[in-house]
């Protein structure tokens, strides 16, 4: 019978590792209840009716408040392993703005649309899609939709160029500096926190974020091993101990887990 009791996430910079105490037996078809996934009956049940958050009763708009905060926080530290394994000394932070109040997502997300499409034809020469983004959209105050874009790998590009490509409104761009390769990801992905929290509460079911189809992913495994992984105290970037929660026989129980974060070594390293 296939299983594990190791999960492990690899990035560029570190790896995440959660070690469960009972073993999880895929063959069992056991569902997994843990900080990444909250996939109850009445939540599957509620998603297929697709209703709006002022339909619900005030238990039901609890409730689904509850299971955004676990989406979006999920959704933040998906991003957070992103950004790791894309960042580079090319990597820049783009805000787009519009001067006409545009209130209907579609509507924005078309012209965020036409608008990657036109930069990446002016950068590589090619209708091919080679820009690597993640974007997030946000409201401002007026209600108007505006878009936060993280670019990878993206050459200079003049603010007038910029300005006439987007052909709505604002444009702000700026090189994105970090301190340490561990921070970059932390740093990046706070400027997108309210735009993902809004994106799930006032456009339920769409995505938190959108992303490129070509950036690069982390490494995950799940691996089952008798004996624990043994780590120096100086490479712990952060630790923590939790139960989550397994489906096994039509009874819920509890699953202890310990959690590591782990900093890989860098070979250029004055220390190495």
């Amino acid at each position: 019978m296939t299983g594990y009791n190791q999960k492990i996430v690899r990035t560029n910079s570190y790896v995440e590792i959660w070690e469960y105490e009972k073993p999880i037996f895929i063959k069992d078809e056991i569902t997994i209840v843990d900080e990444a996934v909250d996939q109850s009956i009445e939540s599957i049940k509620e998603k297929s009716k697709r209703r709006t958050f002022d339909e619900l009763n005030d238990d039901e708009q609890k409730k689904r408040l509850e299971r955004m905060s676990k989406t979006r926080l999920e959704a933040k530290w998906k991003l957070l392993r992103i950004v790791d394994c894309n960042f580079d000394d090319k990597t820049s932070f783009l805000t787009l703005t519009t001067k006409k109040n545009v209130q209907d997502r579609d509507e924005f997300n078309s012209l965020l649309k036409t608008f990657i499409k036109r930069f990446n034809y002016h950068i590589f020469k090619t209708k091919k899609s080679k820009l690597k983004y993640l974007a997030v959209l946000e409201r401002q105050k007026r209600k108007a939709w505006h878009a936060h874009i993280l670019l990878f790998k993206v050459p200079y590009v003049p603010h007038e160029k910029l300005l006439n490509l987007w052909g709505h409104g604002a444009v702000r761009i700026n090189k994105v500096d970090v301190d340490s390769k561990e921070n970059r990801g932390r740093y990046v992905t706070k400027y997108f926190e309210k735009g993902i929290g809004q994106e799930l509460l006032e456009s339920f079911g769409k995505k938190a974020y959108l992303s490129s189809r070509n950036l690069l992913r982390p490494e995950e495994s799940k691996i089952f091993l008798k004996d624990k992984l043994e780590f120096k105290q100086s490479a712990i970037l952060y630790e923590t101990e939790y139960v989550s929660k397994i489906y096994r026989d039509g009874l819920l129980i509890d699953n202890p887990v310990k959690y590591k974060k782990i900093k890989l070594v860098d070979e250029n390293d004055s220390d190495n």
